[in-house]
């Protein structure tokens, strides 16, 4: 006899298994899916541009009104990408000995983009011998430019027969010890491949512009520290040094 029961413990089976095959092939779109889910490679943000200085009372911005923001470091900082990260490192009175100790394992550390030396003026003043110093600066830039990737700019002397200070010193003897020590200079830079911002250049400018230099006659005015960063920033762009 035909028993309705039966055929429902029989098919029960049968209706799990259609069950099976239907979900199973969307399982396995959907797992295949996932797969084959495409990934988004997002770029890390760029690095931001790394500005180390060295040097002394000139780039702490002693003679402008407002040093932390007026030294020609900090104005030439402001002309150079957003976001570039400022080491000033400037010591009021460093010698370039003292920044070999002082200065230079801090300028490494910071994995410099770009560099500014300028470290001459107190060791003309100091009478160091031309050849100490240029041993001195033959060792700095030795190192910044073997142990970073950065691109070095080294000011030399100023003319400092337009600088009152200077007024009682013999032009021919002041006129051939500047030659002396910017030739001694411009030949460690080449030496190094680094770039040199001549300065001495602006001697005829100081002489019509007595504002460029501070009160004290020596340092430069806020004026003077604009002007220097402006032929610094000048020598960055005629040597393309920035992207």
């Amino acid at each position: 006899m035909f028993s309705w029961r039966l055929l429902a413990r029989w098919s029960a089976p049968w209706r799990l298994s259609i069950k099976v095959l239907l979900v199973t092939p969307l399982a396995l779109a959907l797992g295949l899916t996932a797969c084959v889910a495409p990934t988004l490679d997002v770029a890390p943000p760029p690095k931001p541009l790394v500005y180390v200085a060295l040097g002394a009372s000139d780039a702490v911005g002693i003679g402008a009104t407002d040093p932390s923001h007026e030294s020609w470091v900090a104005v030439l900082a402001g002309d150079m990408p957003p976001g570039t990260r400022l080491v000033n490192l400037g010591i009021s009175g460093s010698l370039l000995r003292d920044a070999l100790a002082q200065q230079l394992p801090v300028a490494l550390d910071a994995a410099p983009d770009i560099v500014t030396v300028w470290l001459a003026v107190n060791d003309f003043n100091a009478r160091v011998p031309l050849d100490q110093y240029t041993a001195q600066l033959d060792t700095l830039l030795d190192a910044l430019t073997t142990q970073t990737t950065a691109h070095v700019l080294v000011a030399n002397l100023p003319n400092l027969m337009a600088v009152p200070l200077y007024d009682q010193i013999p032009r021919d003897l002041l006129s051939a010890e500047l030659t002396r020590w910017n030739a001694a200079i411009a030949g460690s830079v080449e030496r190094h491949g680094a770039t040199l911002v001549d300065l001495y250049e602006l001697g005829p400018e100081l002489a019509r512009r007595p504002d460029l230099v501070g009160a004290d006659g020596f340092h430069p005015s806020t004026e003077g520290h604009r002007r220097l960063a402006e032929v610094m920033w000048a020598t960055i762009q005629a040597n393309r040094l920035l992207p």
